[in-house]
């Protein structure tokens, strides 16, 4: 609850000046930045609520079937720079839980990291792994745990409130799999890899 109020204090107190500042100058740019302000609230006050609700089920409340490959490609499609390959594979979950967290895994890596991002879909034993790689610096040893933690982000400036990732692994082990830094020294790429149980 700390961490959620003093997160929510940075866009309240923008949105506060913002409105006196507009009040003494209206012009579009300075409405432009109120609706940016506003749409970040919205974003972190609907990321809290989903970190606190999967919290507080241990379960999945929807489970059907989801084409994990059709999934990632509608996802993909909304940036410019993102490559999808791979394998289908059918997922037993919850499509709007799976879809967020390709969605978190991919704006992190447009965020943080640099271009190409990549999106690989691989079939392996009883699962599959995705993977989401860019050609960033990738996340330091010494943080490879922290970055799945609530609020916690790197350089402690940086642009999200540190809860995307911890989202990302929350779903990923409610859906009795798990999520951890990836690189890929081969390929001079770093990201994230999500293992899931394919449907039997």
């Amino acid at each position: 609850l700390a961490n959620a109020s003093h997160e929510l204090r940075t866009p309240l107190s923008r949105l506060r000046l913002g409105l006196d500042l507009y009040e003494k100058n209206p012009d579009e740019k300075r409405k432009e930045e109120l609706r940016a302000d506003i749409a970040e609230l919205d974003r972190l006050v609907d990321e809290i609520l989903l970190a606190s609700r999967l919290d507080a089920s241990p379960s999945l409340a929807t489970v059907e079937d989801v084409d994990l490959q059709a999934l990632a490609a509608e996802e993909c499609a909304r940036f410019d720079d993102c490559d999808l390959s791979g394998d289908g594979v059918v997922v037993a979950g919850d499509p709007n839980l799976l879809r967020r967290l390709i969605r978190n895994l991919l704006e992190n890596a447009h965020r943080h990291g640099h271009p190409p991002v990549r999106v690989l879909l691989q079939r392996g034993g009883q699962g599959v792994s995705l993977f989401v790689l860019d050609g960033g610096d990738g996340v330091p040893d010494g943080a490879r745990e922290k970055v799945f933690e609530p609020f916690y982000r790197l350089g402690g400036d940086r642009p999200g409130a540190g809860l995307g990732l911890s989202l990302v692994r929350q779903i990923a082990r409610l859906h009795g799999g798990e999520a951890t830094v990836w690189r890929d020294d081969a390929a001079g790429l770093n990201g994230f890899r999500v293992d899931l149980p394919a449907k039997r």
